[in-house]
């Protein structure tokens, strides 16, 4: 079992308000709003923990808010949601208590987890929503990717990002179309059951996916997701 206690100790320590927008199986789901120092920003929505067995996600979450953002703030503003599954999160399971998969379950209205996010995102509108994962199987990094007017950042991403770690060249095994070597779409035969798909069918005009081989060390996959987030927001 993790601890789920520390989680909350490090977003506590944050110089940021802190906000509790639901409890499951006694565990708090935080979100966090960094607000833009513009008028007009773009808002941009960070997600973790939506499987409770991929930490680095969760990792990356909490080093995105203890940095010093202030030159993203005067373009951005930030909601931020660091872990998804708490209770997934402590035992180390994909799925929730109840044993649902969150990410497969949000054409549904009675999964908690998934009435909480779409209660506090409300009628809110993105620019660009970001979901870190990990794959077990994975040998190197991949990401999915879905953008209303399909000029996908992906492939330039993806080679920005490589010197962190290697891209995996394996077929995804999620019958996503390629747009690049380890770049997905984000395919419209899932709907809207993802939390990714959701986002861009309602919310977001460009989403991605990040996914991380579970074998490499945790910093490096934390600064993969970092890595591929700031490079995302350098063409915003």
């Amino acid at each position: 079992m993790r601890d789920y206690v520390k989680i909350i100790d490090r977003l506590k320590r944050l110089d940021l308000p802190l906000n509790i927008i639901d409890t499951v199986n006694d565990y708090p789901i935080h979100l966090l709003r960094l607000e833009s120092l513009t008028d007009i920003p773009k808002n941009i929505l960070i997600t973790g923990g939506v499987h409770g067995d991929e930490p680095a996600g969760v990792e990356a979450v909490l080093q995105f808010l203890a940095r010093d953002n202030t030159e993203l703030l005067k373009r951005f503003s930030f909601t931020v949601i660091p872990c998804v599954n708490p209770s997934g999160y402590v035992h180390d399971t994909r799925e929730n208590r109840d044993g649902i998969d969150i990410n497969r379950s949000f054409e549904e209205e009675k999964v908690r987890e998934v009435v909480i996010l779409k209660r506090a995102i409300g009628q809110t509108q993105f620019s660009f929503t970001i979901d870190f994962h990990e794959d077990y199987e994975a040998t190197g990094f991949y990401l999915y990717e879905g953008k209303k007017d399909e000029k996908y950042l992906g492939p330039k991403i993806a080679n920005a990002v490589k010197s962190i770690g290697p891209i995996d060249t394996e077929d995804s095994g999620e019958d996503a179309p390629d747009i690049a070597e380890g770049v997905y779409k984000v395919a419209s035969k899932w709907g809207t059951q993802g939390l990714a798909p959701y986002l861009l069918h309602y919310h977001s005009e460009h989403v991605i996916i990040t996914e991380t081989p579970t074998t490499w060390p945790l910093e490096q996959r934390a600064a993969l997701h970092l890595g591929v987030l700031d490079t995302a927001l350098s063409y915003y």
